[in-house]
């Protein structure tokens, strides 16, 4: 089996995040094809875990879907800043909490079939309650829950969020081992 080439990449718009380019590919079997893609610069997310265990969790409205979601605290990585900066900037932005003890968990890429977006995943324990800098762009509450409610609002379909599925359950299975 042959490789698949890029004969060329046309940006066909830059979003304020995201570039959304028309990429032409010669198949291995010598097709020609025309896929489209998205570009993103980076992201990164993270569980907070507090001192008893249970996690904190953000609901905030996403345009996409056009109703607010609960989430894992996640930013975009910015110009300069490793995912890891990234990550401990966002949890006390978005939560109020900061914390000296954050490890990383797992990557996800979120939309696999058109998306190079790759967000690493990271949980914090030892938070210190500071307080919320949200951005002027976010209105975001806060729920806080046993790890065990969030995997069943994940099973019962109230969770649907990649990056917060996929860290829940990574975290679960990392911590019953």
């Amino acid at each position: 089996m042959g490789d698949y080439k890029r004969i060329r990449q046309e940006l066909m718009y830059q979003g304020k995040v995201v570039g959304f380019y028309k990429d032409i590919l010669e198949l291995p079997n010598g097709n020609i094809v025309e896929w489209d893609l998205v570009k993103h610069p980076g992201a990164a997310a993270i569980i907070p875990v507090l001192d008893d265990g249970r996690i904190i969790l953000v609901k905030q409205y996403r345009n996409a879907l056009g109703y607010k979601t609960l989430e894992i605290p996640a930013g975009g990585i910015e110009k300069g800043e490793t995912a890891l900066q990234c990550v401990a900037r966002e949890i006390e932005e978005e939560t109020g909490y900061r914390s000296d003890h954050i490890m990383p968990l797992i990557e996800v890429i979120t939309a696999i079939g058109f998306c190079d977006e790759k967000i690493p995943i990271f949980v914090a324990t030892n938070l210190v309650k500071t307080m919320q800098h949200l951005d002027e762009d976010e209105e975001i509450d806060l729920e806080i829950m046993s790890l065990d409610e969030a995997v069943a609002l994940i099973l019962d379909g109230t969770i649907i969020d990649s990056k917060t599925v996929s860290g829940i359950l990574a975290y679960k299975e990392t911590i019953t081992k």
